[in-house]
């Protein structure tokens, strides 16, 4: 007799843990944080960048051992709001939720943004950026509801792409030392026009936008439902992701800065890869490196596309919306076995994103977003083993609660730096997220048995 069908409701367990680290890796993309997102942190703290990175490094663990944990125990698409919901309550999630949607939103065309001057280096072109970000958007949410399956070897392809362009970077400034050790662990930056010692401050501050660089390797979560294991092992791929996306941030950005000829031009520069293949390759290296650049980035956001079909999936699972969206969420594509109108949902407010003329305001709006996300999740590891003694636990983090207590710590005063620094629109589009998580609670949440029973 032969096995029933599948639910047209239901995710198809597809994944190996391989897949999913190759996907989640991918969504973090490497060769894009390290080349679109970590300038910034040369920008904010010179060479200090690289002690941000490492301590963002460490503070990421912490959020890994915390997903990582919560993920076996609270196995669902849906992640970060299902386990604000199941420890702290239904408010807690649809905040969380609302949040989580709203950073999905703005991560694609914040990368897409930086990704523009790498494709024109690289076809030798002068295509408009906001052009070019709007086409990418787009052609990654087409991708993104294709057969998750498919998905998972061209992530893994453009992965490899991302490490080839990461090696020449690392070939480049291993192979052409010009500046000392110590400019890494005695962080400098340009005061006045010359080289001074970068206050401990400036080192921090770029602790969150280094975190932001890493952020994706709790996406693993996501695809518990998509696993053959059953999630069992969604462990093993968080923090696998972690200890790959590191590795393969820190290695260059630490080559990028040792390779240096000058380091005040380098920090001065817009674009510091770009400076460093100007200053020891060829205008052929620079252009096949910016081409792997465009590739990592266009990778990265049809990898985010596929994490935001599976959260808003279980939103419409768990009926979060009206009955209408929540079945037509909750549909599953009988060719591509995806849920397409949930992975679609988002793609044309986030395309139209692409406009934004100011991509640093984008950036540090989406690290605030991130990181209030990040603090949810340290809350609930740190409650869950108290609050839910009805729920199995299966892996359990280290050292716990220290872990725990240590990411609520580093995000909660991530956070505080963060809203001081906001600007005012920034902090009344966060009251607007907190205020319709209060109505969409009181008018759906409340009524709803499947978020009630979740």
């Amino acid at each position: 007799m032969s096995a029933s069908p599948a639910p047209a409701s239901a995710l198809k367990p597809s994944l190996g843990v391989l897949d999913v680290v190759a996907i989640t890796v991918s969504a973090v993309t490497p060769a894009s944080s390290v080349f679109v997102i970590a300038p910034f942190a040369v920008q904010q703290a010179g060479s200090g960048a690289f002690l941000a990175f490492v301590f963002a490094g460490f503070l990421a663990l912490m959020f890994a051992w915390c997903y990582a944990e919560l993920g076996r125990a609270h196995s669902s698409a849906g992640g970060e709001y299902v386990y604000a919901k199941r420890v702290f309550g239904g408010l807690a999630g649809y905040a969380t939720f609302l949040t989580v949607l709203v950073s999905l939103l703005f991560i694609p065309p914040v990368l897409a943004t930086g990704a523009a001057t790498y494709l024109n280096n690289a076809l030798g072109t002068r295509f408009d950026t906001q052009t070019v970000a709007l086409v990418i958007v787009a052609a990654s949410y087409v991708l993104g509801i294709l057969n998750i399956r498919v998905n998972a070897w061209i992530t893994g392809v453009f992965l490899l792409c991302e490490v080839a362009a990461l090696l020449v970077i690392v070939v480049l400034g291993f192979g052409h030392v010009s500046q000392p050790l110590n400019v890494l662990l005695q962080p400098q930056h340009i005061d006045g026009g010359i080289l001074a010692a970068a206050p401990w401050a400036l080192v921090i501050g770029a602790v969150g936008t280094a975190l932001f660089s890493y952020n994706g390797f709790g996406g693993a979560v996501l695809l518990a439902e998509d696993m053959k294991c059953g999630g069992r092992n969604v462990h093993r791929a968080v923090i696998w992701s972690l200890l790959l996306v590191v590795a393969i941030e820190i290695v260059p950005l630490t080559a990028l800065l040792l390779g240096a000829p000058s380091l005040k031009d380098m920090i001065a520069s817009p674009d510091p890869v770009g400076y460093l293949l100007t200053a020891h390759g060829n205008e052929t290296l620079s252009r096949l490196v910016s081409a792997g650049i465009f590739l990592s980035v266009f990778n990265a956001i049809v990898a985010i596309v596929i994490q935001v079909g599976r959260v808003i999936f279980s939103s419409g699972r768990d009926e979060l919306w009206t009955p209408l969206m929540n079945r037509a969420f909750t549909r599953i594509h009988p060719r591509w076995e995806s849920p397409w109108l949930a992975t679609l949902f988002l793609g044309v407010p986030s395309a139209a994103l692409s406009f934004s003329s100011n991509l640093a305001e984008l950036t540090s709006f989406t690290v605030l977003l991130l990181v209030m996300v990040y603090l949810v999740v340290a809350l609930c590891a740190l409650f869950s083993r108290v609050l839910r003694r009805d729920r199995e636990h299966p892996y359990r983090m280290p050292l716990w609660p220290l872990p725990a207590m240590l990411a609520v710590l580093g995000a909660g005063y991530l956070l505080l730096n963060l809203l001081l620094d906001a600007s005012s629109r920034d902090v009344m589009i966060i009251v607007g997220i907190l205020a319709v998580s209060v109505i969409l609670y009181s008018t759906y949440g409340k009524l709803s048995p499947a978020f009630q029973k979740l």
